[in-house]
């Protein structure tokens, strides 16, 4: 293993070791896939040397890829709240340079990854190519409409933060499945990590839990107003 790759890899480990696992992550497939997925893949070029500390790194103008330990315990809420997750498909919005893509590659049976940025789709379609994740279906569409396509989906996720739960991505969900978010009300605040779960036809219910400075994604910040 050359030194470069051996660093990588120790930075790899290290991320789980000291970032994912202390906060609660104890699913043993998604702290596999996190020590597995090569993160310096699925950032820029500049950026990879960063790639592996705690903290949101930017990817494209105003697009994040979300903090390791953030988004091990979104996905690990949808796994442990999952009959058979490893027999079901994951939609994810905003699926940027296609990292959280891979991560849920090797957890559930198809992941269906959503991205309004055909550049960052294209760069995400061949990381994932390289790093051999064959059951991810890239989508060109706009985010804030979701993939009614292919719905229902037994999980959601959303990556990034959003003013507000969009109804019509909740309605995509099958009865009994949950989506996972990061809800920010105002700049101002944290978000709050939501896990929605679609209790009957039209009824949903919220749990909280945590709280995490995740970026707006883009298309979902809160509406600017207007003083006269």
């Amino acid at each position: 293993m050359g030194s470069k790759k051996k660093q990588l890899f120790d930075a790899r480990a290290h991320m789980v070791e000291s970032q994912i696992h202390p906060m609660g992550v104890s699913h043993e497939g998604v702290l596999e896939a996190f020590a597995t997925v090569p993160r310096e893949e699925f950032v820029p070029g500049d950026k990879c040397g960063i790639c592996y500390c705690d903290e949101d790194i930017e990817i494209a103008k105003d697009r994040y890829l979300i903090e390791a330990s953030v988004m091990a315990r979104l996905i690990q809420a949808l796994l442990n709240n999952t009959q058979a997750p490893h027999e079901k498909a994951i939609l994810i919005i905003g699926s940027g340079r296609g990292y959280g893509a891979a991560v849920c590659s090797a957890l559930v049976s198809t992941v269906i990854a959503l991205e309004e940025s055909k550049s960052l789709l294209n760069y995400a379609q061949k990381a994932w190519d390289k790093t051999g994740c064959n059951n991810i279906v890239g989508t060109h569409g706009k985010l804030a409409e979701g993939h009614a396509k292919d719905a229902p989906y037994s999980m959601i996720l959303i990556e990034g933060a959003v003013s507000e739960i969009p109804q019509n991505i909740k309605e995509q969900l099958k009865v009994g499945g949950h989506l996972v978010v990061l809800r920010r009300g105002e700049p101002r605040e944290l978000a709050q990590a939501v896990l929605v779960d679609h209790i009957q036809k039209g009824v949903f219910s919220e749990r909280i839990l945590f709280e995490a400075g995740t970026p707006y994604l883009t298309g979902f910040e809160p509406e600017k107003e207007f003083i006269f």
